[in-house]
């Protein structure tokens, strides 16, 4: 029988051996799903644009292996421009918008549900010399961000230098997220865990996107996290009070430590409540939506400390622990900066820039508009500045801001 030389498991939210899983009561239909938030990644596009015959063939495996003469395509609807592509096939084909009220439908007794990219190994399982493969998005600070074919096996480390290129920045790198908006923090010392769904799911991770986003030393853990724990409240479906008010509750205690506004209590506060989520909540995603702000903080939790008790950010991403200045030695006196709402910044043409902080309320308008990036942040060290506007070129830090050889100048000017 054909089953007997299939050794695939399924690569869809969690790892299952594909013949216990055909093997474990009678099917009558079969669901193959096309279901993403292309805001996440894009892999299912990968497979629509790339792959579509091979995941035909598959589900016809499928089904001749197990008599199922019903057979449904659940597509996204932000890839409803496929549906007749995949019509042609003679397989009907079911636009999903809203994914929870559409899992009712599918998930039961009688249906086999699997994920296209699952349809799509089991035709390349037959092959000769077949290997194993994930598919993956790689995203965030690294040369080339893309989705790829990555052998099951390979530890992240490898994945981000030859697939992704390395680091665009050339920094290092401080963490990693696997599996999206709910997936796990990897830290760099981390990266040589093989990507293999036995390893990530140790952390939480369920890979239902599939997705290594990479971030370097520059990134705030805690600022990141927050919106990250915005997002996924926003994703939540209200049906149970665990994650609907839970995701948000985190958001919020987070947030005031980004704002500081963060009390002791609160770091502990937020690992008891992820606890509490994973426990009480109905579906898969809640019990993963407080995975990235979980396993930040028991990797980063010295970040999350210095946020809270000591009111620090050392990148200096969160705006209430940073001030602003313009760097005397990089501003041009171009004056685009001047338009400030609140005019706190004093200059003219030709002349280096000051900006007052007690007028300043850190709207971030100047450090944008900046061409020549001079406007940047500091914590509580104020750098050494000018008193008062002086000529550009002009500033001495020796001297403590001073006017340096301009007096004769000007003289002869009048």
């Amino acid at each position: 029988m054909l089953a007997e030389n299939i050794k695939i498991s399924g690569h869809g939210i969690k790892d299952t051996n594909l013949i216990d899983r055909w093997q474990s009561r009678e099917w009558e239909e079969l669901a193959c799903l096309f279901i993403e938030d292309n805001s996440q990644s894009e892999n299912m596009r990968y497979l629509l644009e790339q792959h579509i015959s091979k995941v035909i063939d598959g589900i016809k495996r499928c089904q001749k292996e197990l008599g199922i003469e019903k057979v449904k395509i659940y597509l996204s609807e932000c890839y409803s421009n496929f549906k007749m592509q995949l019509e042609s096939y003679e397989i009907e084909v079911v636009l999903v918008g809203n994914k929870k009220a559409f899992e009712k439908d599918v998930f039961n007794e009688i249906t086999l549900v699997h994920n296209a990219e699952t349809m799509y190994a089991l035709k390349n399982s037959l092959e000769e010399n077949y290997i194993p493969k994930k598919i993956i998005s790689i995203t965030g600070d690294v040369k080339n961000s893309g989705i790829y074919e990555i052998p099951f096996g390979t530890s992240l480390r490898q994945i981000i230098s030859e697939y992704g290129g390395g680091t665009e920045s050339e920094k290092a790198i401080k963490f990693v997220q696997v599996g999206g908006n709910t997936g796990a923090v990897f830290t760099e010392e981390e990266l040589d865990t093989p990507f293999l769904y036995s390893n990530l799911m140790e952390n939480g991770t369920m890979l239902e996107v599939s997705k290594i986003e990479v971030y370097n030393i520059d990134t705030c853990v805690v600022n990141w996290v927050t919106q990250k724990m915005l997002d996924n409240s926003k994703e939540t479906c209200g049906k149970c009070v665990y994650c609907r008010e839970g995701i948000y509750q985190l958001y919020k205690i987070i947030k005031d430590a980004t704002e500081g506004k963060g009390k002791e209590s609160d770091i502990n506060l937020a690992i008891q409540l992820s606890e509490t989520i994973k426990i009480g909540t109905l579906c898969d995603f809640g019990r993963t939506a407080s995975n990235p702000l979980y396993t930040a903080i028991n990797k980063f939790r010295d970040e999350f400390e210095k946020h809270i008790d000591r009111k620090i950010c050392s990148t200096l991403n969160c705006i209430a622990y940073a001030n602003y200045f313009i760097d005397p030695k990089v501003c041009n006196g171009c004056g685009d900066c001047m338009d400030c709402p609140q005019k706190a910044i004093k200059g003219g043409n030709n002349l280096i820039h000051i900006i007052d902080m007690d007028c300043c309320d850190k709207c971030k308008k100047c450090e944008e508009i900046c061409s020549v990036k001079a406007v940047k942040r500091y914590s509580s060290v104020k750098p050494k500045l000018p008193a008062e506007p002086i000529e550009v070129g002009s500033f001495d830090e020796g001297a403590l801001g001073e006017k340096k050889g301009l007096g004769l100048g000007r003289r002869r000017r009048k």
